[in-house]
């Protein structure tokens, strides 16, 4: 499977240079969203927002957000996380998040039903559970 870095469509695109933070891939029933360990800075979050919002433009039924080689997530990118999975769930879409930190799943678990995003122990039970939609 080839990841490909995100990344914007004019050449001249200042955030072209600086890439290789979220990586995304069509599967046949999602769209994979794979965050790299320095997704706490500004200009990642610049690059999550633009990966999230093509994401909610795909046709998938479920967005699925890989924080497997994240330690923490800044409030601003929970908060970021939460709106898609709002936004989605208004589209009958689904956000799910696997391997997020043991630090970071109480943002998750204390929402209304409507607000929360569906947490997946690995990849694996994220694309299972997409499946069962």
């Amino acid at each position: 499977m080839l990841l490909q870095p995100v990344a914007g469509a004019a050449a001249g695109d200042p955030y072209d240079m600086l890439m290789l933070d979220v990586h995304r891939e069509l599967l046949p029933n999602v769209f994979l969203l794979i965050l790299s360990p320095d997704i706490a800075t500004l200009t990642t979050e610049v690059k999550l927002t633009r990966a999230l919002h093509r994401a909610s433009r795909s046709d998938r039924p479920a967005v699925i957000v890989d924080c497997g080689l994240v330690e923490r997530l800044t409030q601003e990118a929970v908060d970021l996380l939460l709106a898609y999975a709002f936004v989605l769930r208004a589209q009958s879409r689904r956000l799910v998040l696997c391997h997020v930190p043991d630090a970071m799943r109480h943002h998750f678990l204390h929402l209304d039903e409507a607000s929360q995003p569906m947490l997946a122990l690995s990849l694996l039970d994220a694309v299972q559970e997409v499946n069962l939609l």
